[in-house]
């Protein structure tokens, strides 16, 4: 009785089948396996600019007078914006992600002397008014010409033709390899900047109690080599044009002041002077007793080649 029942009830299904104007069944189509979201976003180390963006400093408005002897120089240019707090919105406490890449930048940065490295803590504004100049460390309406949204905020800058180009901007946290690469790509650009292929830094310059000329100044190799800064000079540069102009005043060092890497040492305009740090000058200079320097003037210091290592404001 079972097996007739199966087969009657197949029998029957078998003939609705055969109704032509029965609606055709659309197979539901089996969904595939979908593909996590990755969410890259903001400080996921990927460059926010995809291609090179033109860039034109408005030199008009305040901004900081290294940068913009740097830029004047057509010199290759990388400036970070950083804060020293921890970023308790954008990433969790105790991340420090500004820490770190600003630890990044000042690593790598010993890598690249042809390189200019410009670092700003992003609550050190300065004045912003036309008539007023900037101190050491403030920047100006240098982050609002560049568009920092958030910290750390890295932009490499470089010559292109007639304008600058932003090569590669970051803004939050980035791996070192990848602000590594993005270095290496900006030292590889063809310019024809006088930036000088040696990385010391003017770390002090001090003035004479008169005020115009310079007592002793200091610097320190922030290289992986010794150098010598015997034939190295300081030089004013022009107020209106923030260049090294031929013949401008200045003074050269005449002794052999050999300085090991990491090492700084004082350069006196005699050899009795005693810096800020209680130490004796390493050595001397000649020249000086007439550059009439003020406040706010910008001293370069040259290498013995003439090419611009380091710019200071006094």
């Amino acid at each position: 009785m079972h097996l007739a029942l199966i087969f009657a009830l197949l029998f029957a299904l078998a003939g609705c089948g055969g109704d032509e104007n029965q609606a055709p069944v659309t197979p539901v189509p089996t969904p595939e396996p979908s593909t996590p979201a990755v969410e890259t976003g903001v400080g996921a180390g990927q460059a926010e600019s995809t291609q090179d963006t033109p860039f034109t400093l408005n030199t008009d408005q305040p901004v900081p007078p290294g940068f913009e002897e740097a830029y004047g120089r057509r010199a290759r240019i990388v400036v970070q914006f950083y804060k020293l707090d921890e970023d308790s919105v954008s990433y969790p406490q105790g991340l420090e992600v500004d820490r770190q890449v600003n630890g990044y930048i000042e690593r790598l940065g010993t890598r690249y002397p042809t390189i200019e490295f410009f670092s700003y803590e992003i609550s050190n504004p300065g004045p912003i008014k036309d008539d007023e100049s900037l101190q050491s460390g403030e920047y100006g309406t240098l982050p609002a010409q560049l568009g920092v949204g958030i910290t750390p905020f890295v932009a490499m800058l470089a010559p292109s033709g007639d304008e600058y180009v932003i090569t590669n901007l970051y803004e939050g946290y980035v791996p070192q390899p990848v602000l590594s690469q993005a270095l290496f790509d900006l030292a590889a650009v063809q310019v024809e900047d006088n930036t000088s292929d040696v990385n010391v830094t003017l770390d002090q310059v001090q003035t004479t109690d008169e005020g115009g000329g310079i007592e002793y100044f200091s610097v320190r190799n922030r290289s992986a080599e010794a150098v010598n800064l015997q034939g190295f000079t300081l030089r004013v540069l022009d107020p209106e044009t923030a260049q090294v102009t031929p013949g401008a005043p200045g003074v050269t060092v005449n002794s052999d002041v050999k300085l090991e890497p990491g090492e700084s040492a004082s350069i006196g305009r005699d050899p009795d002077i005693v810096d800020d740090g209680g130490e004796p000058v390493a050595g001397t200079f000649e020249g000086g007793t007439n550059l009439d320097l003020a406040p706010g003037d910008q001293i370069a210091l040259l290498d013995s080649g003439g090419a611009v290592a380091s710019t200071i404001t006094v």
